[in-house]
């Protein structure tokens, strides 16, 4: 068992995302069911000034927008033209988590996006 020095988000889409997922096509509404138990885990910096479980969202909200509307849809055409930190908020809940563990033994394989 491994503590990581790293925090996580953890990204559920809201109302707004599951609208634009079921709308991509024709079959993205059969797709899209079941979506909203979805969740992403993402690893981050811990807060630099210790005063948070995770760094600040704001440095990382573009990247996770970009990674979750990518993991639905390629075609950035069919993404919504505003992608600011307010629509972040209105799309995705996101909760913060200080502590991760790593219960396997193994090596942690990684692969870059």
């Amino acid at each position: 068992m491994k503590l990581v020095n790293r925090s996580a988000l953890i990204v559920r889409p809201k109302a707004p995302y599951l609208k634009w997922a079921e709308n991509v096509d024709d079959d993205a509404a059969r797709a899209a069911h079941g979506l909203e138990s979805h969740v992403s885990v993402y690893l981050v910096r811990e807060d630099p000034r210790g005063k948070e479980e995770t760094g600040p969202l704001a440095n990382y909200f573009a990247k996770i927008f970009a990674l979750e509307l990518q993991a639905w849809c390629s075609d950035e055409n069919t993404w919504p033209e505003r992608r600011d930190f307010k629509t972040f908020r209105q799309w995705f809940d996101v909760v913060g988590q200080s502590m991760v563990i790593d219960l396997d033994d193994r090596e942690i394989e990684i692969e870059d996006l």
